[in-house]
């Protein structure tokens, strides 16, 4: 007797799937937790040792992590499953979550010399070449260009004939 397949995954797969989005989503819950409570806890620590708001930066510089966190459940769940299409999603929210960290660290500490220009600048010049890469080298599998093959699949066409004519051999 064979078994009921869903979408070409068998129920033990698709039981398997789910388990991990419970454990991620479960994991994303006790983080968030943990987080809020450290982020009270700066605020009161700060409320008694100085008037300066120096728990801005702990808690900035931890939400990066979170936001990091919280995109891997996120893409796990919503099944993107190609590595390199995983690989430009981090990028994005990394860029975003750290500049954000910096435009406001800049905004605090020295509102005169607007240095957060510089890392922006280069990093986002570094995000356009990924992003590019990412679109030139998977753009077969990612987009329809009506028979238009991407250099990794003309590469593995042409891996494929030569392994093809070795065993014909």
């Amino acid at each position: 007797m064979s078994e009921k397949r869903y979408n070409g995954f068998s129920e033990d797969d698709l039981r398997i799937i789910a388990l991990k989005k419970v454990n991620f989503r479960m994991s994303v819950k006790i983080h968030l937790g943990v987080f809020l409570f450290g982020c009270a806890l700066f605020f009161v620590v700060n409320g008694f040792t100085s008037s300066y708001l120096w728990f801005l930066y702990p808690i900035l510089g931890w939400s990066i992590g979170f936001v990091e966190h919280l995109t891997a459940y996120l893409v796990y769940a919503r099944g993107v499953y190609p590595m390199a299409k995983r690989g430009v999603i981090f990028h994005i929210v990394t860029f975003i979550t750290v500049m954000l960290l910096l435009f406001v660290i800049n905004f605090l500490t020295n509102i005169i010399v607007f240095w957060v220009i510089f890392p922006a600048f280069f990093w986002s010049i570094a995000l356009g070449i990924h992003m590019v890469v990412y679109l030139v080298y998977y753009r077969g599998s990612t987009v329809d260009f009506s028979g238009f093959k991407s250099k990794k699949e003309r590469a593995i066409d042409r891996e494929l004939e030569k392994m093809q004519r070795k065993f014909k051999k």
